[in-house]
């Protein structure tokens, strides 16, 4: 096969997004070129697996030019000009996913063709969904920066109102996002430090957690900015009292955060849990588990639709060592549909038979042993220990 990047962009799409960038190909305004309609076409047809036999050059070249003697160098070009029209597709694509960014870029060219009128509405429109946004994370104020920028340069260009009231407004969004996002880079930071022992300085880090710790009732209302700092000094402080505090803040707000930083600052939260317990501070065993069900209630710890084996596991392990026997059943059953099919079962019979274990009946935990595959390590491992455990607690050598 001809090794090229096109092949290996289109390799990494999936069915729908493969059938998109053809119709996208085919489209007048974003391209007129027949060759790269052509091209995307017939690499459509051999997607996904692009063999040799049917992409390997000359193959390619003599069915988009039948009869015509090879030329390698028009080929290339074809090839990077699709290269091109293909991260396009994907720049296209993901606009599609950022209304905020989209409702900006129309205000812009509604205001340079001077549709003033309509400019109006697009404008009332943007700033009701900013505004109404039962999310707010960062992201939200820059957003929220460029509207007032955007509704500022026609106030004093256009309209030319000369007074600071949207100037302050910018000011203040602008400030807002900056410093959630400084508070985000200070705890990822003290993560990393607290990981390879190495500090970093920034003078502006500095002044940015100054700013919010002189001014902390100024952020109270901004969860983005006053959960992140509460985070930081959970790390940074080595008093328990500080994850009590951040994490009723992040009980309070974390509806205004999307799932999957939702699910980021849980596992924050998750992680320091682990460190405490290795320190042998099992108080934080509750903790872990109550982070764990709280997780699970709003499917945080999905993938894709899928519960990661080794989540199963571990969530298992905590609510064992708590002796809570009978939510630990209940959860290996519901969720063994969750996992992945392709470990499915063999997660669910050694989950089961350490459930089994804990519960005394260890003829379960055998017959359930014997069937889990050990081709991974962690589960030789983790199976092994079990049934060692299984036949001492039975009296057998």
């Amino acid at each position: 096969m001809w090794q090229h990047k096109l092949i290996d962009l289109l390799g990494k799409l999936n069915r729908k997004e493969m059938t998109r960038f053809r119709e996208f190909s085919q489209s007048p305004y974003f391209n007129k070129h027949v060759g790269v309609q052509a091209l995307v076409a017939y690499l459509e047809q051999c997607y996904p697996d692009f063999e040799e036999r049917k992409c390997e050059r000359n193959v390619v070249f003599r069915h988009l030019f039948p009869g015509k003697r090879h030329d390698q160098g028009k080929l290339a070009v074809l090839f990077t000009y699709t290269y091109r029209l293909a991260e396009q597709f994907l720049a296209q694509e993901a606009l599609k996913l950022e209304p905020a960014e989209t409702n900006n870029l129309l205000l812009r060219g509604l205001r340079q063709v001077k549709a003033f009128g309509l400019y109006h509405r697009a404008l009332d429109r943007s700033t009701d969904h900013l505004e109404n946004a039962a999310e707010q994370p960062s992201v939200q104020w820059w957003h929220r920066y460029r509207l007032s920028a955007e509704q500022d340069y026609y106030l004093n260009h256009i309209v030319a109102k000369r007074d600071l009231s949207g100037l302050t407004e910018m000011e203040q969004r602008l400030d807002h996002f900056y410093l959630a996002e400084k508070m985000k880079n200070a705890v990822e930071m003290q993560v990393r430090r607290n990981m390879v022992k190495v500090q970093t300085e920034s003078r502006l880090m500095a002044s940015a957690l100054r700013e919010v710790a002189e001014n902390m009732e100024d952020y109270r209302e901004i969860p983005a900015v006053y959960l992140y700092y509460k985070l930081y000094i959970m790390l940074s402080e080595s008093d328990h009292r500080y994850y009590f505090e951040a994490l009723r803040v992040l009980k309070d707000s974390e509806a205004s955060f999307p799932a999957p930083e939702r699910a980021g600052l849980y596992n924050y939260f998750q992680n320091y849990c682990i460190r405490e317990i290795n320190q042998n501070n099992l108080q934080f065993l509750t903790e872990l588990f109550r982070l764990y069900q709280s997780q699970l209630e709003q499917e945080l710890l999905l993938e894709e639709g899928h519960l990661s084996e080794w989540h199963y596991k571990n969530i298992v392990t905590v609510g064992l060592r708590l002796g809570e026997l009978e939510w630990v059943h209940r959860f290996i059953n519901d969720y063994r549909s969750s996992l992945r099919p392709e470990v499915a079962d063999n997660a669910f019979r050694f989950n089961l038979a350490a459930y089994y274990h804990e519960a005394g009946q260890f003829g379960e935990v055998l017959d359930l042993l014997i069937q889990v595959e050990y081709s991974d390590p962690r589960y030789n491992q983790s199976a092994k220990a079990l049934l060692l455990r299984t036949y001492y607690e039975m009296g057998e050598d």
